[in-house]
Order: structure tokens, then C-alpha cells, then sequence
């Protein structure tokens, strides 16, 4: 029919009749699924060591900053063995895959995103000793520290050397290298969070201690020990690093002033009086044997036990929901303990509320309803205290809701979470959550006006 009436209707008009196509509707692909916000990737050893890794035997320098690692790893690099380059910063590598298919491609491998970091990571310090035309590669980026179980998994074979130093001491060295960047306070602080992850990693790990005073007061005996702990023969010319040209001094990367430059080991400073350590740091300092602590208290509370590590927080929709993992807990026996959210009003202990965590292996969930901690009549500004709780009375344990494993310094600044606002009689509160100076988190409520006022 319609061929008879184009016909038609082309001898009269010189038009045709035509079906319109379908509208032509364009794939769109499905998204990749969103990583969760804070959530830290899955990692394992490599499933065949000889086939999966280069590298054999690494040497990590694990120690805080401003502890004399530069100038260990200028020493070790004069061993005709040992290569030790500047801080390699490995662990900041990370692999992304472009396309699904290439995710998919690297599945049937069997590898997953942590595996291909860490075959990049291997490869990275596999080059680097290659070029040097030694066998044993020393790595001290201070940072390690934080990172200490993955790259444990990643070179299961890998040789530690822990390097100590005066607390005090590291963060009187911290601000004097950049006074306009930090307080003595913050400088403190700071220390904390780097000698914490180091005990973690000392008391975790096998390896040989070494400390910076000894370093710089008898260089010899402290390098024929790591030797011995190598297993290679001791090299006077280590001592010498001074008459080398290797070992390069980039800026950021490891320390480059002039006391390093100078080419000979220096005395160190002298340690402080017991009554000159900060209070921050003492704890550390006895866990360390630089402070007397007969009973062994402060030891243990420096060695940073258990703990509730917050891993993601999210204000929203009249709620603050706290994710987190258990940081140093023992595997519960059947049945699993029951773990309660415990938020306690800040000097009123009395002011307590629980809410139900739920528990995931050791993944912790739980949410605090933002108008449960403005009610009426409580003194502003109001600060809350947040703890994972389970068991009760003289048995009850409580792990401080925290942020200490990770290596960002100066949370309370950085990360900064939305306000949510609760009406309260006349007023309008706003409740926020936020990371104290010592990166616990807590909860504040204050008036909208005193916003800017900071809870500490």
C-alpha cells in the first residue's frame, strides 16, 4: 500500500512517504562501584614469593622522624653490600584501573588492586638496586611506620631495624627545623603520632633495635650490630660517608641540613631533663627507657593498645554514623560479646548514653541520633566523648573512638565535618563531630553564633 501511494505520490508532487527511524538510544555504561569513603583496602601476601616478587630480603628503617635516619642510611650506604637510597616512598604508588575490562582482565590473573601496587612497589626497588649494583636495599622513609603490616604482606622475607630516639628530643628537632610551621605544643604532638606507630611496629614485628644516641656516640658498635643482624661482615669504610659522592641529600626527602652535610657523625643533642619532657610524651618516653617507670604503667598505655579505629564518619539526616575497625582485640570466643556506642558528656560522667554498635568481623558500625546530645538545659558549649564499650561494671572494656593508625598529621584542622543543627527552646544548636589534638573524635555542640569557637 505504501508503494502504491508513493507512486502516486511522487508523479504528482515529487515527495515519498518514508518511516522515521527509531531514535537511536546511546549505551551507557554502568558505573564502577563507588570505593567507600575511608574504607582500607583489602591486602595479602603474594601467592608465589619466587614468581611475584624481585626484591629478596628489603631492609625497612622503621623510626619517627627527626631520629637520625638520614644519617643511618648515609652510613649503611657506604657497605659495598647495602644500598640505601633516599626515602623511596613506595607505599604512596597506587595502581587504578581504567576500564572494567581491565579490571576484569586482572581478575582472571587472580590480582587485585593491592596485589598490582605491590608488584609495582617491587619493581621500583627492584630497579633501584639493579642501577646500584649491590644486593641488599635499605629503605627509612619514616612513614613506613604507619604502614608496617602491609609491607610486612607484601615482603613477608623483609629484615626491620627499629631506630629510637628521646621523644623529646624528635620534637625539640621537629620545630626547631621549621619554627614558622608548628608550635613546641604541636611539634609534641606530632612526635606523638610517629613514636606511637613505631612502638606498634616494634612490638608486632621481629627486628634489631638501634638507638640515635648510641648512633652518634659510638658509630662503630652500632653498625657492626646491624651488620651482625644482616648477616654480612662489618666495613670500616662505612664510617666514612663524608668522602663519598653517592648518597644525594633532595630536599624533602630525608634530612638535608647542614649538620648531615658536614660528612662525619656529630654528638646529638643531650637529653633532656625528666622535668623538661612534655606531658604528651612522657609515657612513650618510659615505654622507650628514657623515663623511670617502676611499675611499668606508662609503658604499657604508650605501647597504644586496644583501640575503636574510626575509619569513616558520616553527619547526615539527623544522624552521625561512626565506621570503624577494632584496633589490637582478641578474637571473641562463641558468642560474640555485644559492643555498645558509650558517649559521655565531657566532665560528667554521669551523662551517659549507649547506643548498639553492630560488628562485622572486626568492622564496627554504630549512629548517634544528633538531638539526643543537645537536650535541653545542658550547659554550651558542650563536649562528647565517644567510646566502644562491651561488658559492664568492673568488666565493662572501653576502647577510645580514635584516628592514630594512619600517618595524617593535624586531623582536627584537616578533616573538618558538617554541622548539624537542633532546635532547643529558643535556640539553635549545632552539633559537629571533630578530631581533638590527640585525634580522638568527639562530638561538640555549641550555638550557632559560637560556631568559630573551638573545642579542644
Amino acid at each position: 500500500m505504501l508503494r502504491l501511494l508513493n507512486r502516486a505520490l511522487g508523479r504528482l508532487t515529487g515527495l515519498q512517504i518514508r518511516r522515521a527511524p527509531k531514535p537511536h538510544r546511546k549505551k551507557t555504561k554502568a558505573a564502577a562501584p563507588a570505593v567507600r569513603p575511608g574504607r582500607r583496602p583489602d591486602y595479602r601476601p603474594p601467592r608465589n614469593p619466587q614468581v611475584d616478587r624481585l626484591i629478596r630480603q628489603p631492609v625497612f628503617i622503621i623510626t619517627p622522624v627527626r631520629s637520625g635516619a638520614t644519617l643511618l642510611r648515609m652510613l649503611l650506604g657506604g657497605h659495598s653490600r647495602l644500598h640505601a637510597p633516599h626515602e623511596l616512598h613506595v607505599r604512596r604508588l597506587e595502581v587504578t584501573a581504567g576500564t572494567e575490562l581491565a579490571v576484569e582482565a586482572m581478575n582472571e590473573l587472580d590480582l587485585q588492586r593491592t596485589d598490582l601496587e605491590h608488584l609495582l612497589w617491587d619493581r621500583v626497588l627492584h630497579r633501584e638496586l639493579v642501577r646500584s649494583g649491590k644486593d641488599i636495599l635499605v629503605e627509612k622513609t619514616p612513614n613506613n611506620a604507619f604502614a608496617y603490616q602491609r609491607i610486612a604482606a607484601c615482603w613477608p622475607d623483609a629484615r626491620f631495624v627499629f631506630l629510637l630516639r628521646h621523644p623529646a628530643s624528635i620534637a625539640q628537632s621537629w620545630y626547631e627545623a621549621d619554627p614558622s610551621q608548628r608550635t613546641p605544643e604541636e611539634a609534641a604532638l606530632q612526635a606523638l603520632h610517629y613514636t606511637r606507630a613505631t612502638e606498634r611496629a616494634r612490638r608486632e614485628l621481629p627486628g634489631h633495635l638501634v638507638r640515635y644516641e648510641d648512633l652518634t656516640t659510638d658509630p662503630e658498635s652500632v653498625l657492626r650490630s646491624i651488620c651482625d643482624f644482616l648477616g654480612i661482615a662489618y666495613e670500616p669504610e662505612m664510617l666514612d660517608y663524608g668522602t663519598r659522592e653517592e648518597g644525594e641529600l633532595p630536599k624533602g626527602l630525608g634530612d638535608w641540613k647542614e649538620k648531615i652535610r658536614s660528612g662525619r657523625v656529630q654528638q646529638g643533642r643531650a637529653l633532656p631533663e625528666p622535668a623538661e619532657v612534655p606531658e604528651p610524651l612522657r609515657e612513650i618516653s618510659a615505654a622507650w627507657g628514657y623515663l623511670t617507670d617502676p611499675a611499668g604503667a606508662a609503658a604499657d598505655a604508650a605501647a597504644d593498645g586496644p583501640c575503636a579505629e574510626v575509619t569513616e564518619v558520616w553527619p547526615r539526616d539527623g544522624l552521625i554514623r561512626i565506621v570503624g575497625r577494632l584496633h589490637g582485640v582478641p578474637a571473641a570466643e562463641e558468642p560474640a560479646p555485644r559492643w555498645r556506642l558509650a558517649v559521655t558528656l565531657t566532665g560528667s560522667p554521669e551523662r551517659r548514653l549507649d547506643y548498639p554498635a553492630t560488628l562485622h568481623g572486626d568492622t564496627f558500625e554504630a549512629s548517634v541520633p544528633v538531638v539526643d546530645l543537645a537536650p535541653s538545659g545542658i550547659a554550651l558549649p558542650a563536649k562528647w566523648d565517644l567510646h566502644l564499650t562491651t561488658g559492664a561494671g568492673a568488666r565493662e572494656v572501653r576502647l577510645r573512638a580514635t584516628r592514630i593508625l594512619d600517618d595524617i598529621e593535624q586531623k582536627k584542622n584537616i578533616m573538618v565535618f558538617p554541622a548539624q543543627s537542633v532546635s532547643s527552646d529558643a535556640d539553635t544548636i549545632q552539633v559537629k563531630p571533630y578530631y581533638t589534638v590527640r585525634d580522638n573524635l568527639s562530638i561538640a555542640c555549641q550555638l550557632r553564633d559560637d560556631l568559630s569557637r573551638t573545642l579542644s
